[in-house]
């Protein structure tokens, strides 16, 4: 009896071992991605903004993860790296997939053709969040702040989920709150402008930009880096949101921060 117990429990241990190596070597590419899932992907063509009003990045190369992973909007601007059965490709999480169970994401139609094949509709994954992903400098949109609407802030190219952004009054720095539309909200009354704002990430990364426009419904461009680099805030330039900029590969984070703090594996 016990003979044939161990031989039915061996391989059942067998493959368990096989699946933690295999997150573990996923987790491990790049360096920095963190909290390695496997799943599956399928392929998607996004509005002009997806659920996180970010744009859609060039290439393709943006995602859609489920209801849970969105995490009420805090997985927007963060990056994946996805794996699939031709490669991985980094993508920015820009919507939600309100269909989509823990553990499927659903792709760019240009993302999905780098890792696999177009044809197949859904593929086997596993995707990873990515901690420190290299972006631009950081986008801010900003609009209202009269005295008959509330302050809208939307921030793009933090890399990393955030935590706060919080604007500065003559009092002090006063928090906005995050909108499941990414959308970081607060009435204040009438507003001087420009103004400055405080942004900060889950591990720890700040900055000040100052010098924002009310008032303006398209990005404004900074040259404010949330990590690594240097971080002046001369006053920023507007750029179109139709085509915001993203890295090469762009990349999007899953999930973590419903607590508003980095993921943890």
């Amino acid at each position: 009896m016990n003979r044939r117990h161990l031989r039915w429990i061996v391989p059942a241990a067998t493959a368990v071992v096989a699946t933690v190596v295999a997150v573990v070597l996923v987790t491990q590419v790049g360096g920095n991605a963190a909290c390695a899932a496997g799943g599956s992907a399928s392929h998607y063509s996004a509005g002009r903004n997806g659920m996180c009003n970010l744009g859609t990045p060039a290439e393709g190369a943006y995602a859609a993860v489920g209801r849970a992973e969105y995490a009420g909007g805090s997985a927007c601007g963060t990056y994946l790296d996805v794996t699939g059965p031709n490669g991985t490709t980094r993508v920015q999480v820009v919507d939600m997939c309100p269909g989509c169970p823990a553990g499927k994401v659903d792709l760019g139609k240009g993302a999905f053709a780098r890792i696999g094949a177009l044809s197949a509709g859904i593929i086997p994954v596993t995707y990873a969040t990515v901690r420190d992903p290299e972006v631009g400098p950081l986008r801010v949109k900003v609009s209202g702040g009269t005295a008959r609407s509330s302050l809208s802030v939307v921030v793009d190219n933090h890399g990393n989920p955030l935590s706060t952004v919080e604007l500065q009054t003559p009092s002090g720095f006063a928090a906005l709150r995050h909108g499941e539309d990414n959308t970081w909200t607060g009435s204040f009354g009438a507003l001087s402008d420009p103004v400055t704002l405080r942004i900060s990430d889950g591990y720890g990364h700040q900055a000040l930009v100052d010098g924002l426009a009310l008032g303006q419904k398209d990005f404004q461009q900074t040259q404010t880096q949330l990590y690594g680099g240097p971080s002046p805030s001369p006053s920023p330039s507007t750029v179109e949101s139709s085509a915001p900029a993203s890295p090469e590969p762009s990349a999007t984070t899953l999930a973590a921060a419903a607590t508003k703090s980095p993921p943890k594996c």
